[in-house]
């Protein structure tokens, strides 16, 4: 099953993210094309806009944070994290409302 920005698997989500360091708030933005759009006011230096990412997913999603990996692009502004499967539900209202 597949939802632009998100793919789910049978051991979890793989999600898209476009990240926005330096942002004036946290939020997510919204979707823009395959990828969702989070914000963190957090820079991106030794790693604190992953932090932040990690703990904004965390609590939007309501999973915990140990439960949201960083896989891919640690040093790029386009990343790939996965979470548990019981965040899907949340994923499809955020990409509902796009």
């Amino acid at each position: 099953m597949t939802a632009r920005f998100f793919t789910v698997h049978e051991n979890g989500v793989s999600l898209s993210v476009k990240a926005r360091p330096g942002s004036r708030e946290d939020a997510i933005l919204g979707v823009r094309g395959a990828e969702l759009i989070v914000a963190v006011r957090a820079h991106a230096e030794k790693g604190k806009a992953n932090e932040e990412i990690v703990r904004l997913l965390s609590r939007i999603l309501k999973i915990p944070r140990g439960e949201v990996e960083l896989m891919r692009g640690a040093a790029s502004p386009h990343k790939v994290f996965r979470l548990p499967l019981a965040a899907v539900s949340l994923l499809s209202k955020i990409g509902s409302h796009q």
